[in-house]
């Protein structure tokens, strides 16, 4: 081969092997964010960040940092779930009253708020050049105004429509007036005349589980500028709040971008914990947010999102039942993460998943002993320790009634004598053969009893759990046919009373029992959460009263009687209060997931010149494939090169010698 022309090549080459390396670079995260102060985490596409409407659990925890409530639950005590002030300046007042007729006022609650509150910056608040303003209780009954929207559509304003003085009519004043509606005065939620920051809610009854709603966003207060000067964006591109944290940036199907609020108001970490999450308190009182910004990766695959974390580019995942396939750590790290120094924690959830009888099924429903019988074996038969194991890959502790840990009334010695599994079915075919189905055969037609099992399987694992129950049931001779939906379609169903059996789950929007019982409770039936269309009226009469009632050992005793009935009854049969588990870096500290403290990531800490170590060494480039597919171009192009210049050279001499 002619040196000069491997000499002439070479800056191609060069060039060449230059773009290969630039192209190694598999970082997909902004340089700012990687070597910055930022938690990262992943998320799945977020729907809304529209404190009035949204109610997804991906998206609370973002909507809390910007937009938060008068209480806020305590991070670190999870035994029993805690509420303290947020924006709260103290706990608020009460004053009964005498309505003199229905619909009039029974309680008259006043809620004060900080007086240090400010929206951030931005171009809405045209008064002070887009410097911000004050929050006041203005901006709340704003925020309940909009709840009584009917076009919004809130998914909690049916907590409120009966209990607030007025609601109805102020809602139903947006059917003519439209916008203008919020321009008018709302009778029962208004601001205290003599103090523009304190909120006044009028109750036409009693109803201790305000508390609650006051820790959710929906009652943060909002700025009506913002909701009207950005319209559809304010939605997803410009909320506009007050918190730890601002939007700084949102790209559809790439990531969601929180920055430091500058106008948020001094927030310090939890000074008390359980006595296990101790350890969690080595920053206690110090000024949070610890980090200056939150970066959240939309990744909808989980084999991506466990990649992403075993590169170091996630600062946390969370192991649950939609992942727990791909990530092996649901029971337990690998060796490989114990010596990266990763940790695992184990988390509680306030929520239940159920299997559930149509109790208006002329087979499987009704209330004779008979018919109690017949779902007491199936019940009998579903073992929830091998769904947990096989389906659940560990993640779940067995359910013995509706209440879950954490909440009054959660009984942790009591056993559901319709919920002991025994592999030889000895008790439940007992059962099924007194309800008149021997080996589940129906003795006055001879024809085998059939279940008909509604579910929706958007992936194989939720497929493998039908067939799983399908298998545990048909033990007892009785037939299970699977019927499998799209989730539309499936939720469509069970709204329209069309299914005879069913999974299902509920996830707390309080921590107080009645969020739990209500689903037991007969006027709430489909397309309330009342699935399974149960009606004791002994239940229903016990609910109204607890319903009420603050918690203590009156309470309890009611719920101990409501439990000792629908035990009886068995409408559900009770399969396990889910557990999650969170894989965390070793540069992440004071992270413990907190099913109810959605503004949980301010308290989040990073070492981030750990993380850009870290990052380093689990990713290091490995150069020689490039360098052998140099060698081979090299090989192909220069005597491809060398070639073409020796017929061009041919060329030219035959036209040369033709023209002489």
């Amino acid at each position: 081969m002619n040196r000069s022309r491997l000499y002439k090549n070479l800056p191609a080459l060069t060039g060449l092997f230059g773009l290969l390396l630039a192209g190694c670079s598999n970082v997909p995260l902004p340089s700012e964010i990687v070597r910055g102060n930022a938690n990262v985490r992943s998320m799945g596409e977020p729907r809304s960040f529209d404190p009035s409407f949204s109610y997804n659990e991906g998206d609370s925890p973002i909507i809390a940092l910007m937009f938060p409530a008068f209480y806020h639950y305590e991070y670190l005590k999870q035994k029993t779930y805690q509420l303290s002030l947020d924006i709260g300046a103290a706990e608020p007042t009460m004053v009964k009253l005498t309505p003199a007729a229905k619909g009039d006022a029974a309680e008259r609650w006043t809620y004060r708020i900080r007086k240090d509150l400010k929206f951030q910056d931005d171009p809405c608040f045209k008064a002070t050049g887009g410097k911000g303003r004050g929050v006041t209780a203005a901006d709340m009954v704003y925020s309940f105004k909009r709840m009584a929207d009917p076009s919004v559509n809130c998914p909690v304003a049916s907590y409120f429509a009966d209990k607030i003085v007025g609601w109805g009519d102020y809602s139903k004043g947006f059917e003519t007036l439209k916008a203008k509606n919020y321009d008018q005065p709302f009778k029962g939620v208004y601001v205290d005349p003599d103090d523009p920051y304190a909120l006044t809610i009028e109750l036409t009854q009693p109803y201790p589980q305000l508390k609650y709603l006051m820790a959710m966003a929906f009652t943060s207060p909002q700025s009506r500028e913002a909701v009207e000067f950005y319209k559809e964006d304010y939605a997803l591109h410009h909320p506009v709040g007050f918190g730890a944290f601002k939007l700084k940036e949102y790209i559809a199907h790439d990531h969601v971008w929180l920055t430091r609020n500058e106008n948020a108001h001094p927030q310090s970490y939890p000074t008390e914990a359980d006595p296990d999450l101790q350890p969690l308190l080595a920053d206690a009182g110090k000024p949070v947010p610890f980090v200056d910004d939150i970066y959240l990766k939309v990744v909808t695959e989980s084999v991506t999102a466990y990649n992403l974390f075993q590169q170091g580019y996630l600062d946390s995942l969370t192991v649950s039942f939609a992942n727990a396939n791909i990530v092996p750590a649901a029971n337990g790290m690998t060796q490989e993460m114990k010596d990266r120094g990763i940790q695992l924690n184990k988390n509680n959830r306030a929520s239940i998943d159920y299997l559930a009888f149509n109790m208006n099924d002329p087979v499987f429903g009704g209330y004779t002993p008979e018919k109690r019988k017949l779902r007491q074996a199936i019940s009998l038969a579903v073992d929830s320790d091998q769904y947990i194991n096989l389906s659940l890959q560990g993640m779940g502790m067995p359910a013995q009634w509706i209440v879950p840990p954490g909440l009054e009334g959660y009984d942790p010695d009591f056993k559901n004598p319709y919920r002991q599994f025994d592999p030889k079915l000895e008790k439940a075919k007992k059962l099924l053969a007194e309800a008149g189905y021997p080996d589940g055969v129906d003795k006055k037609t001879g024809q085998r009893l059939v279940l008909k099992y509604d579910y929706y399987a958007t992936s194989p694992a939720l497929a493998q759990t039908m067939r799983l129950f399908q298998k545990q049931i048909q033990r007892l001779g009785i037939q299970v046919e699977l019927v499998i939906n799209q989730y539309a379609t499936f939720n469509s169903r069970v709204e329209k009373k069309q299914v005879q059996f069913i999974q299902y789950g509920w996830n707390a929007d309080y921590p107080d029992p009645e969020n739990f019982t209500f689903m037991l409770y007969g006027p709430n039936e489909s397309p309330g959460p009342n699935a399974a269309l149960y009606n004791n009226p002994e239940y229903n009469k016990l609910f109204e009263r607890m319903r009420d009632m603050e918690d203590g050992p009156e309470r309890n005793a009611i719920m101990e009687r409501m439990r000792q009935i629908s035990v009886e009854d068995c409408p559900w049969i009770y399969l396990t209060f889910p557990v999650t588990r969170s894989l965390v870096q070793p540069w992440v500290s004071n992270l413990r997931a907190n099913p109810l403290a959605a503004d949980s990531m301010k308290y989040i800490k990073v070492n981030a010149d750990q993380r850009v170590e870290r990052q380093s060494d689990w990713n290091k480039a490995v150069y020689w494939p490039l360098l052998l597919g140099v060698v081979a171009v090299v090989g192909v192009v220069i005597p491809a090169s060398a070639t073409i210049r020796s017929r061009t050279n041919r060329r030219v001499r035959r036209e040369g010698n033709a023209t002489r």
